[in-house]
């Protein structure tokens, strides 16, 4: 059996929670039980879970295995990286509604929310995120510690760098490549190479006005 224990406790841990607590209920989980959270902040809402005390001074035990519940790239990274000096290992989620296709290649600590495709011949490396209905293409790539918001989506033979961020909506063109630490802004997408730490917009003005019809 081995313990489970989240790492930080905002609101991405509130989700994957509810999507661990359901698997395990549900027998899509099998010697696994919720150990409980480190967190650095005091006084947080740890879901009636036990805090275990803060990451920094928690010492992985045997049959303890982590899975980080942040959804920033560089922080995650972080993270994972001081536990990995500690010696902790990582659990790899899958929820048991999304499709990983038995031809990808996925790294530890690797979370796949629910209704999310990861397709043939993709590689997810270490410590990525991948959010609720993300999909990634056919023979594409995932970097270290990259988050996937809702929605999102790599196509086919496209890249996306180490800590790079993909925000809710975003769509990488097919063969394109994002570099390392970039930011694609939500609802934007991405149809020509983009270099290291670049932030992709397509955000326009915004205004809301009075509503004269009613």
């Amino acid at each position: 059996m081995k313990n489970l224990i989240f790492v930080c406790a905002g609101g991405f841990f509130r989700e994957l929670l509810e999507y661990v607590t359901y698997d395990i209920k549900n027998n899509f989980l099998e010697n696994i039980k919720i150990k409980g959270v480190i967190d650095d902040s005091e006084g947080e809402n740890y879901e009636n879970i036990e805090h275990l005390g803060s990451i920094v001074d928690y010492t992985p035990k045997n049959n303890d295995i982590f899975i980080v519940a942040l959804g920033s790239s560089v922080n995650r990274n972080n993270i994972y990286l001081a536990l990995k000096k500690k010696g902790a290992n990582f659990f790899t989620y899958v929820h048991s509604s999304a499709w990983v296709s038995p031809s990808s290649e996925i790294g530890e600590g690797v979370v796949i929310c629910p209704f999310s495709i990861i397709n043939a011949n993709a590689k997810v490396a270490d410590n990525v995120a991948i959010n609720v209905h993300a999909s990634v293409g056919h023979e594409a790539n995932i970097g270290v510690s990259c988050v996937l918001s809702p929605y999102a989506a790599i196509n086919g033979g496209a890249s996306l760098g180490e800590l790079s961020f993909m925000g809710t909506r975003t769509t990488v063109f097919p063969k394109v490549n994002v570099g390392k630490k970039c930011i694609v802004d939500t609802h934007s997408y991405v149809k020509i190479d983009a270099e290291d730490k670049s932030i992709i917009s397509l955000r326009s003005e915004y205004k809301v006005v009075k509503n004269r019809l009613i």
